[in-house]
């Protein structure tokens, strides 16, 4: 009798396991690539006929990664148009002006006849005060944007034509040893918020002086602050420094003046970062001088 031999007793039939033909690297490589309809398009058309001469089976798979990696990008081309033409753009955060100033119907008067307290300061001379900030192009919009650093700055003059401003070099340019750093342009915002793009000019160096002028849009109310020139401060003499201290703006700070020496003037007002460039004004409103980033002149 013959004996037959049941499935279980065959030998099992190994299967060719074939390597694939599309190495992960390159997979990897042109994933992103659907991110670029276009150049993947190129990418495509050059692969294609470079394999011509290539085994059909392989000439399949990469005929297959590339269809995937086109419909894929097909996709996320399509969707990105249609979120771009949707979507309403953002409001532009720079504006023509500063609509605080050019409302106003009149700027106080200065020096004040009798000595000013610090409610008196807070109500006239802090809403002319700014917050300064370099400029800087959106990659996308191409629109002038302040950074995340920024200084105080003040009202000097404003007239029919714009407005004048003082602030600290450094606010704009960087450090004050720093002289290759020179731009021409700065951002200035009042108590709105919203910022009004100013061109630079004048600074010094050695002073750590900066002077923006920003074209008025509107109204025709003038402004000149006084400057202690004729009667230089003195030891013990009220002080008032208006600042944005650790990024909380607009802060009044008071203090007397602890020493002069020159030009500088050591005071008890506390002042941090932030402050620089701000004003500091004596008890009449007159401009006294600049806070800058080593010492207060």
């Amino acid at each position: 009798m013959a004996e037959t031999q049941t499935a279980a007793d065959q030998p099992a039939r190994l299967e060719p396991r074939l390597a694939p033909v599309v190495p992960r690297w390159a997979k990897w490589t042109l994933s992103p690539l659907v991110l670029f309809l276009p150049l993947l398009c190129l990418v495509a058309i050059v692969l294609r006929v470079a394999m011509r001469g290539l085994p059909p089976r392989t000439r399949h798979e990469w005929t297959s990664l590339l269809a995937t990696l086109l419909i894929v990008s097909g996709i996320v081309t399509s969707a990105g148009t249609v979120l771009f033409f949707s979507v309403p753009p953002l409001p532009s955060m720079v504006g023509a002006g500063l609509s605080e100033l050019d409302e106003r119907p009149e700027f106080p008067t200065l020096p004040a006849a009798l000595p000013m307290s610090a409610r008196d300061v807070s109500e006239k001379l802090k809403p002319l005060v700014a917050v300064i900030s370099p400029s800087q192009r959106s990659w996308l919009t191409h629109e002038e944007l302040p950074t995340a650093s920024f200084g105080a700055g003040t009202l000097l003059q404003a007239n029919a034509d714009g407005y004048l401003f003082v602030t600290a070099r450094h606010v704009l340019d960087g450090p004050v040893w720093n002289t290759a750093k020179a731009g021409t342009r700065g951002l200035i915002a009042m108590s709105s918020g919203t910022w009004g793009a100013a061109d630079v000019v004048a600074r010094h160096h050695s002073l750590d002086l900066l002077l923006l002028w920003m074209p008025r849009t509107k109204g025709n109310a003038t402004f000149v602050q006084p400057v202690a020139k004729a009667t230089p401060a003195s030891e013990g003499e009220n002080v008032f420094v208006i600042g944005h201290p650790e990024g909380l703006r607009f802060t009044l700070s008071t203090g007397i003046i602890s020493r002069m020496h020159g030009s500088t003037i050591q005071m008890s007002a506390p002042v941090s970062p932030g402050n620089s460039g701000g004003p500091v004004f004596d008890d009449r409103g007159n401009l006294l001088g600049i806070v800058t980033s080593m010492v207060d002149k």
